[in-house]
């Protein structure tokens, strides 16, 4: 029996506007400004934008393939951290970046300007991701891999039609992955990644690793690797 395609999510696939056209092939901006849709925290710039604009947003950049780019969510504990810590915004001002919480949206209150306009949860936007994009290879990485097992799963009955492979980091040291952590990658490059990362300073680590392998899109998204079942 054929695998039937689950029901869609209430998104809409729009056509590519103006604002999109100006990305550059590297996924720049061609204007010294960030466009609308974007809002400046801490010297970071968050995605404002609807779930279907970002999806849009992050099927285009997933599709560049010209150089790593790194996606992730920012929770209440990154928040805070953001006005006193000059290191992290200048990684995570090289990132994109979905709101993720609701001290995020209250401290955007509080710089005026006015409300986000929604907060994305990572396990739905990456089933999400998964339903909008075309068919590709995913590699799912981690340490853990009961709980990578059970994402893949749970990932191959939602979006039968991509290819799912583990790659197992096993072995954390000297403040980075180790390159054979990821050997995985080796003759099958993945088109999209996606990290079960738990934190900051995990994230940082993985995306030193796994940006030396992979010229695409990393999503950093531990979330979404919680309570997962087959």
């Amino acid at each position: 029996m054929a695998m039937m395609r689950p029901a869609p999510l209430p998104i809409s696939r729009p056509a590519h506007s103006g604002v999109f056209a100006r990305l550059e092939p590297k996924g720049e901006w061609t204007a010294a400004a960030y466009p609308d849709g974007f809002r400046k925290l801490f010297g970071v710039q968050i995605c404002d934008m609807e779930w279907t604009e970002a999806l849009t947003y992050v099927e285009l950049i997933s599709n560049l393939r010209q150089n790593p780019r790194t996606l992730s969510f920012i929770d209440g504990q990154t928040a805070l951290r953001l006005p006193i810590d000059a290191d992290c915004r200048a990684v995570l001002g090289n990132r994109i970046l979905l709101p993720a919480s609701r001290t995020l949206a209250l401290m955007a209150r509080w710089q005026g300007g006015g409300p986000l306009k929604t907060s994305f949860d990572a396990a739905r936007f990456v089933d999400a991701l998964l339903t909008f994009v075309p068919r590709c290879h995913v590699a799912l990485v981690g340490s853990r891999f009961a709980r990578l097992d059970a994402t893949r799963q749970h990932l191959s009955q939602h979006a039968p039609w991509h290819m799912f492979s583990i790659v197992r980091a096993a072995d954390i040291g000297g403040g980075i992955v180790e390159n054979s952590a990821v050997a995985g990658f080796v003759g099958a490059v993945p088109d999209l990644v996606i990290v079960d990362a738990d934190g900051y300073e995990d994230e940082a680590r993985f995306e030193k690793a796994v940006g030396l392998r992979h010229n695409g899109l990393i999503v950093m998204a531990g979330a979404a690797f919680d309570n997962r079942n087959s």
